[in-house]
């Protein structure tokens, strides 16, 4: 996987780490409609934001990484344990030894479970804030019950993409670890069978 892809997949987690953040602050600024959005986000402030979404998909891919990394590695095992084979992490290092094209098809599996494992938490984190958001700026101006209803509609849908994000999250670690596996395995009998092929014959 060459470091463009590693870029973009940590821009994109990023990006949807800025936008909580961003909700998160207005929810906690008065007369945050008096802003003038085309004031501030100006195109000077392109790479900054850029800059940032890049630190801030970095952070969110350890944190998540920690979070989930249990859970992440009893689910890697799963296939693991029925065969007698090196560590998962020894076998990515021998796909990448033998096949880069194979490597590469993995990582990009790989990148796609780190987004989906990184918007569990920004989607969480997502409808905490527009929660937030909601009482804290439309508190005094809704009627009680439309404030109750609008929060368990943002609630009910946030609950719906942080599951959805967890599902697709967990069927592409399975889907991955099975593909690692069947890789390696592949390719550890062509070797076996060269080198059977290599052997000298007896006279």
């Amino acid at each position: 996987m060459n470091t463009t892809n590693i870029f973009v997949e940590l821009v994109v987690v990023g990006f949807h780490t800025l936008i909580w953040i961003g909700v998160l602050i207005l929810a906690f600024v008065p007369g945050y409609r008096n802003l003038d959005l085309e004031k501030v986000l100006t195109v000077n402030l392109a790479l900054p934001i850029l800059a940032m979404a890049y630190i801030l998909g970095i952070l969110v891919d350890r944190i998540t990484d920690s979070l989930f990394f249990a859970h992440d590695l009893k689910m890697r095992q799963i296939e693991h344990k029925q065969a007698d084979l090196p560590s998962f992490l020894s076998m990515r290092y021998y796909i990448l030894y033998k096949s880069n094209d194979i490597y590469a098809q993995l990582e990009y599996s790989r990148s796609r479970l780190r987004i989906a494992r990184a918007s569990v938490l920004n989607f969480a984190m997502t409808t905490l804030a527009f929660l937030l958001f909601v009482w804290l700026q439309f508190g005094r101006q809704l009627p009680l019950q439309n404030l109750i209803a609008v929060s368990l509609i943002g609630l009910a849908i946030g609950l719906l993409l942080t599951l959805a994000s967890y599902r697709s999250w967990t069927g592409l670690i399975k889907s991955y670890s099975v593909s690692v596996l069947r890789a390696y395995t592949v390719l550890h009998d062509e070797e076996l069978k060269g080198e059977k092929k290599e052997k000298p014959k007896k006279a």
